[in-house]
């Protein structure tokens, strides 16, 4: 009888490629050795919502940064200031929700909740003629914006205790955003913690100007000291200013 001979054959293996769980821990620790090369970071937790917030932060921070060294200044600073403060931005070139009286469009104007700036698909200096105006190839300069792309999250009312006295892009942020006077349809960016409108219709946003109110969304980022140091702030998970659970982005 013969013996039956067994034939192994060597089988090829497919490459494998990454799985979900190991790409996400790969964008994770990318993310995490951003934050650390960009700025530095304090106050939130490990949930979901924390890891959005530090990549909105993230990218607030890179489109200023873009900003400035296309122009060489920070938004609402130098000639991207109003032309009452030594800029070169028509205080009575400002969109009507800013309001009606000159001290209206300049509260409006230097909010720390107030993104209009890097949001706007037009350049702050159109038709001013100054050579920042729009972008120059030959030296490298000029406003090349909109600097952030699908953050248009609506208009936020927010009080002016947070405007510093006078009025410019420093701010105060030792004052508090739901006392002072109160600043309609300004053109914020919400940090993905949801809560409710507050008292007075204050941190309530509108998808329209003086539109209804959205009945949840986040705390708008609030930006300091453009004309210095820049930083940027979130309320944080309890929505409340000044509080322990607030997340501060230093800008560099």
């Amino acid at each position: 009888m013969h013996g039956i001979k067994k034939h192994h054959s060597r089988r090829t293996l497919a490459p494998r490629g990454f799985t979900l769980l190991e790409l996400l821990v790969v964008v994770s620790v990318l993310a995490a050795v951003a934050f650390v090369a960009t700025g530095t970071y304090r106050g939130v937790s490990e949930d979901s919502s924390d890891r959005l917030v530090r990549v909105e932060m993230l990218e607030i921070a890179k489109a200023m940064r873009q900003f400035k060294q296309d122009t060489g200044y920070y938004p609402k600073t130098g000639p991207f200031a109003l032309s009452t403060d030594g800029g070169s931005v028509n205080i009575d070139d400002l969109p009507a929700r800013a309001g009606s009286s000159d001290t209206e469009k300049t509260r409006w104007f230097y909010s720390p909740a107030n993104f209009d700036q890097l949001m706007s698909t037009n350049s702050p200096l159109d038709g001013t003629g100054h050579q920042l105006e729009t972008w120059d190839p030959d030296t490298g300069r000029g406003w090349r914006g909109p600097y952030l792309s699908g953050y248009g999250e609506g208009y936020v009312d927010i009080r002016d205790d947070i405007n510093d006295d006078p009025d410019t892009a420093a701010g105060d942020a030792l004052g508090d955003p739901l006392l002072g006077t109160t600043i309609t349809n300004v053109d914020g960016i919400a940090d993905p913690f949801e809560h409710s409108v507050t008292t007075n219709n204050l941190l309530g946003w509108s998808d329209t100007v003086d539109g209804a109110e959205l009945e949840k969304w986040g705390r708008p980022y609030l930006i300091f000291s453009l004309d210095d140091q820049p930083f940027l702030i979130s309320m944080g998970l309890d929505g409340e200013y000044g509080t322990d659970d607030d997340v501060r982005l230093e800008i560099y």
